[in-house]
């Protein structure tokens, strides 16, 4: 009796793994079809599937597995709304904003002019507002980000309009050309092994916020650095964590999410060259860069 009862026990233990992650090998039977955006995004899919499986993440493996699987039918697949997750408070407006950001290419023909790339993005995206929620591995969180803010820059840049010249007609009244407004960069600092900016910091905050006005369609790239002390690792994410904290001061001047670009060098790319292990205040800081998009 004891045996039946242990093997009813495993069996039904079997029906219950089968049923968690049993998405995957349903959807990887299948072969991309429909568009080559389509295709695309179910290649992706599948990866991120794979991934969060091998994870032992079997419901969000099913979750992505469900989204290959639709685009392989021929269907629209959006990406994830951050506001149906539950995400930190503070990171919910960046993913909305770079939502927005995505879907206002895609809406743009992204699709069909550039599906391998736009693809990408969204399957970045997807991964990104996963990791965001789950919220205990930077570096995925970060490898996410990143994948999308490249494959963004890249959509965007093939996407620009292309100016034309125009022959134009001589008249008699005086033209005036329009200012342009050159890229300008402000500075936060930090002290030590913080990602706190110091005081004093807002004001630099809202100096980038008013220059960003002067801007029609303005791009906002806020980098975060560190002096040289500590792993490439652990600095490369407290460059990401300076950047981030800047951002969301910056969105509270009103600066729109999807305008910007967050990026982490660590301790690259050293405002004071120093050895390595030096303390050097300089070097602790947060470049926010406003330039015309």
């Amino acid at each position: 009796m004891k045996n039946t009862i242990r093997f009813a026990i495993v069996g039904a233990a079997s029906l219950v793994l089968a049923a968690c992650g049993g998405k995957l090998e349903q959807a990887e039977r299948l072969s991309p079809s429909g568009s080559e955006f389509q295709q695309a995004l179910y290649t992706g899919y599948i990866e991120l599937a794979k991934a969060e499986y091998n994870e032992g993440d079997y419901i969000d493996s099913d979750r992505f597995a469900e989204k290959a699987m639709a685009a392989t039918r021929g269907e629209q697949v959006d990406p994830y709304h951050p506001e149906e997750w539950h995400l930190p408070s503070d990171r919910e407006p960046v993913l909305i904003g770079a939502r927005e950001r995505l879907m206002q290419v895609l809406n743009a023909g992204a699709r069909e002019k550039l599906p391998m790339q736009a693809a990408k993005a969204q399957t970045s995206f997807d991964c990104w507002v996963q990791e965001q929620e789950e919220n205990w591995q930077p570096k995925d969180i970060a490898a996410c980000r990143d994948s999308f803010v490249i494959a963004m820059e890249e959509i965007e840049a093939a996407m620009a309009p292309v100016a034309v010249v125009v022959e134009e007609k001589v008249v008699v009244m005086e033209k005036k050309e329009p200012m342009m407004m050159k890229p300008q960069s402000f500075e936060v600092n930090f002290n030590f092994d913080s990602d706190t900016p110091l005081p004093g910091s807002m004001e630099e905050v809202k100096a980038a916020a008013e220059y960003m006005k002067k801007f029609e369609d303005p791009k906002i790239t806020i980098a975060g650095y560190t002096d040289t002390v500590g792993s490439v690792v652990y600095n490369d994410k407290l460059g990401e964590r300076r950047a981030e904290n800047v951002a969301f001061m910056g969105i509270e001047e009103g600066m729109e999410p999807k305008r910007i670009i967050m990026r982490s060098y660590g301790k690259k790319d050293l405002k004071v060259q120093t050895a390595d292990g030096v303390k050097n205040a300089a070097n602790r800081r947060v470049v926010i860069t406003v330039e015309s998009k």
